[in-house]
């Protein structure tokens, strides 16, 4: 530490209202450039109090063990599902027995970010350091800043010294008022055994054999009751004497247990049931459906209501508030709450599920030939008939017209790129459901599952659709019952642990998730590592972001694609009410694919081959075009993913090298890419490479040590790239779009091997 060292006589300052009391007191302003010298200020205290930043609760065990430190209270300025941090078992006992000691405070924000940094280092023999600056214990902040603090040292209990802890003390009554740990040390103030405390500290962490969050957890008890009720779902088989169960059709359906409408038999209420414009739909009934009756459409998708079941979750374990909110929520829809059970309707428990997650109970009964999604009536997504042309033609149509407000009413430089990726995106929701089959078929000793059942990460700016898109998606896949994904802001790492116990198959949407936050998601990485055959159902996750892209080990775990369009997004912009008109016509129209392909999909059970995934449904899609005798259209990612095809890393490149932004310096068995932009604007340069092109960043310059390989990415020679790309940057044509570059004669040369024309 580089520091001014000077000996005052606080008298001088007696006029001045930031100094108190009189005695010498040593000043010293500090210039900090290491964490590990500004921790050496902490080194042998007694007891210290502060307010700062700091991301992880493990350095407070670090600064308490390893720094010899006796006591510390610490109120994070910055904390944001600060217990999401702890992804340790060890750490939460460590954590836990410092504060049963009295040894560890840790108090969390409940405003807005305190942006103050203060200390006060008190030592054992009774001298404090008081230390105010810039200084905090988050190790980003480290790693690019150098740090300026001044350091009072003067004697415990001097006017100076309860000054400044009266001060502190305006921080922690005006900013915090609950400390991390609470419920935790509460609850094992409860636990009546040491297995029952190191299983309550596993349910607080989410971590060991359970795995999950405490609102999760809590309905450990429910899970074998939920499979017996899954299991009496009604098939329809030919032969009576094969049949389980004999389904009565009665006269007056109130008195019947269990009610089925036979899909056939005429109603007084289809007569009411409104028709849609033949413009519009060649056969409307087969969209038409009533949540209230349970009358089916001509799609004959009946609504089958579930037997009036009980479950029964056991409390015990879990934190007490945390049980308190959910047994509310529970008794009002019918349920018993104990002292340490709550037993409660089926139905409600499936409502109290969508409330906690955002999203519904849906299994995949492959025996069945059924997909059921839950809400207090389970309803089959599946149709019993096959599509005519005429309504494949309309279904297709509908999703076409979606995607092609890109060309109507979106600005992007790649407008087949942006479409086919748009494509893509409903690929993926039409096969998401039934993932943990594919994780049966494909799991084994020698294959990582989450390198193979991806997660979807959609990319773009705010204004680019990206999370009416998801939302569209989540619609066609619950036949409208769910229309948008939860908020990133209420999600944490105990709820993306967590939603792995909810046994359901129905994709997790996480809309403006911020790169850094799933950064911080730590089970994205091992999602699927856990699963056996044995598990309950899993969802895919779908992460929408304006960020660009993550670390490599996130990366490598998601099928990304991107939005590189804006819309008119507020009413003053040109075309903004036409594009909300067109929008809406498209999304008030009924659109039935998905039952469609989950028949295709449980008819063929194509995961038994332990191939394909998404690629399965991409055949499904090109098969219902042929039949609908429909011609595809040119954005249709036909033969392969359209991340692929239209890889936007590459295009990115291309324009840079087109726009003569990046030059090429020859290196052995190597080339260097020189950018004219910002040092942060290349990173996403180098995240967007290939593995295979061993690219390393360096301030503005991206090493690349694949030269070859690179320039055939790209679509020219490495010559090219060394001699020509330069001077191709001048060309008149240099403003040419990627979508207009095959317009270009080969005279142009570099350009038109660029872009592949």
């Amino acid at each position: 530490m580089d520091e001014l060292t000077a000996n005052i006589s606080f008298d001088r300052f007696a006029d001045m209202p930031e100094f108190y009391g009189s005695g010498a007191a040593e000043y010293r302003l500090v210039m900090v450039k290491a964490r590990a010298d500004f921790l050496d200020l902490f080194a042998g205290a007694r007891h210290v109090d502060a307010v700062t930043y700091a991301e992880t609760p493990d350095l407070m065990v670090k600064m308490l063990t390893e720094y010899d430190i006796g006591s510390l209270d610490v109120l994070i300025g910055n904390a944001e599902d600060y217990a999401d941090q702890v992804n340790e078992v060890s750490t939460a006992r460590s954590l836990v027995r410092l504060r049963q000691d009295d040894k560890l405070t840790i108090r969390l924000k409940n405003r807005k970010t305190v942006h103050s940094k203060i200390y006060r280092i008190v030592m054992p023999d009774d001298t404090v350091k008081l230390v105010q600056g810039s200084a905090n214990l988050s190790r980003n902040s480290w790693e690019y800043h150098t740090n300026q603090i001044s350091i009072i040292t003067t004697d415990v209990g001097t006017e100076l010294d309860e000054e400044f802890e009266r001060f502190i003390d305006e921080y922690r009554e005006g900013y915090s008022d609950q400390t991390l740990l609470e419920g935790l040390v509460e609850a094992l103030e409860d636990a009546d055994s040491p297995e029952a405390k190191e299983n309550r500290i596993e349910y607080w962490v989410g971590a060991g054999d359970l795995d999950v969050s405490d609102t999760a957890a809590l309905n450990q008890d429910a899970v074998e009751d939920l499979k017996d009720v899954a299991d009496q779902v009604t098939a329809v088989v030919d032969d009576p004497e094969e049949a389980e169960e004999t389904v009565a059709f009665v006269e007056e359906p109130e008195s019947a247990d269990r009610s089925v409408v036979e899909p056939d038999e005429p109603t007084d209420e289809d007569d009411s049931t409104d028709a849609a414009d033949d413009d519009e739909s060649p056969d409307v009934g087969l969209v038409e459906s009533d949540h209230e009756t349970g009358l089916t459409d001509g799609l004959d998708r009946p609504r089958v209501r579930a037997p009036d079941e009980k479950i029964r979750m056991g409390t015990s374990k879990v934190d007490k508030d945390t049980a308190d909110e959910f047994g509310v929520g529970l008794r009002d829809r019918g349920a018993t709450v104990e002292d340490h059970s709550i037993t409660a309707p089926l139905s409600a428990y499936n409502n109290q599920v969508k409330e906690s997650t955002a999203i519904p109970t849906m299994s995949v009964l492959p025996e069945a030939e059924q997909v059921v999604i839950g809400e207090d009536d389970e309803m089959i997504l599946v149709a019993t008939d096959e599509p005519t042309p005429e309504v494949l033609d309309h279904c297709l149509e509908t999703i076409e017209d979606y995607i092609e407000t890109v060309q109507n009413h979106g600005h992007t430089q790649s407008e087949t790129a942006v479409m086919a990726q748009m494509y893509e995106a409903f690929l993926y929701g039409f096969w998401a459901p039934f993932a943990n089959q594919y994780a049966e078929a494909l799991s084994s000793p020698s294959r990582t599952l989450d390198n193979v059942l991806q997660h979807l990460y959609i990319e773009g700016k705010s204004d680019a659709g990206k999370d009416k898109l998801t939302e569209y998606i989540l619609r066609l896949v619950s036949d409208n019952t769910v229309i948008s994904g939860v908020d990133a802001d209420d999600v944490g790492v105990k709820e993306v642990r967590g939603v792995r116990e909810w046994d359901t198959c129905f994709p997790y949407a996480i809309i403006d998730a911020e790169k850094e936050k799933i950064q911080r998601w730590s089970p994205i990485r091992n999602y699927w590592g856990d699963w056996t055959p044995t598990s309950v159902d899993q969802p895919c996750l779908i992460f929408t972001t304006n960020d660009a892209l993550p670390k490599s080990e996130f990366r490598n775990r998601m099928k990304i694609l991107s939005m590189d369009v804006s819309f008119p997004s507020n009413p003053e912009d040109p075309g903004f009410r036409e594009a909300q008109q067109d929008l809406s016509e498209v999304l008030e129209r009924q659109n039935p694919i998905f039952s469609y392909v989950a028949r295709q999909m449980l008819t063929e059970q194509p995961w038994t081959d332990g191939n394909g995934t998404i690629e399965d449904v991409r055949r499904i899609i090109r098969e219902f075009y042929d039949e609908a005798g429909r011609e595809q259209p040119e954005y249709f990612p036909a033969d392969e993913p359209a991340e692929k095809t239209y890889d936007t890393g590459r295009l990115k490149w291309q324009r840079d090298i087109q726009g003569g932004r990046v030059t090429f310096e020859s290196e052995p068995n190597a080339i260097t890419a020189d950018f004219d932009r910002e040092e942060y604007e290349v990173y996403d340069y180098e995240k967007r490479l290939p593995k295979r092109f061993m690219s390393e960043k360096s301030s503005t310059s991206v090493y690349i040590g694949a030269p070859e390989e690179f320039a055939e990415w790209i679509g020219c020679s490495v010559s090219e790239l060394l001699n020509g790309a330069t001077e191709t940057g001048t060309n008149t044509k240099q403003s040419a779009t990627t979508e207009d570059a095959s317009d270009m004669d080969d005279s142009d040369g570099f350009f038109s091997r660029l872009f592949g024309d």
